[in-house]
């Protein structure tokens, strides 16, 4: 018969079992086997279906959006943070971590405000961490001017 799991097609066929050398042994068993359809694996389903459950995780409630952008700012003012206080003690790369910084921002940038259309999930999210990177570097440069 089939069976229908999870959006993948499982088929399942059922044969009699047979003794290796053709000796005696029980002649009832069977051996059940599953054997998945030729479209996508398990895993295929779910990395395909992850944008639809995604969305749909945002428009149940939409207090969920707002948590997950504080999220993304939170987590860029701590790399921000890590960032500055790493290779400030070290005091090797300084420029080469505030050449990374800017292009990373210009590139956000870029890419989120290019389109006339509203900006998907994934470049909002990156977009708030850029402002928490931004606002962490820039209170860093505050704290070291004063």
């Amino acid at each position: 018969g089939r069976a229908l799991l999870g959006g993948d097609r499982l088929s399942l066929s059922a044969a009699p079992a047979r003794s290796a050398a053709g000796r005696g042994g029980r002649g009832g068993a069977v051996t059940v086997r599953a054997v998945t359809g030729p479209r996508e694996t398990r895993l295929g389903s779910i990395l395909t279906t992850l944008p639809q459950r995604l969305d749909l995780y945002f428009k149940v409630r939409r207090g969920r959006r707002f948590l997950w952008k504080a999220i993304a700012a939170f987590t860029g003012f701590y790399t921000a943070n890590v960032i500055s206080l790493t290779f400030g003690v070290l005091g090797i790369n300084d420029v080469v971590a505030g050449a990374f910084c800017v292009g990373f921002s210009e590139l956000v940038t870029r890419a989120y405000y290019r389109k006339a259309t509203k900006p998907g999930l994934y470049f909002t999210m990156l977009n708030w961490f850029k402002i928490g990177l931004i606002y962490a570097l820039t209170t860093d440069a505050f704290k070291l001017g004063s």
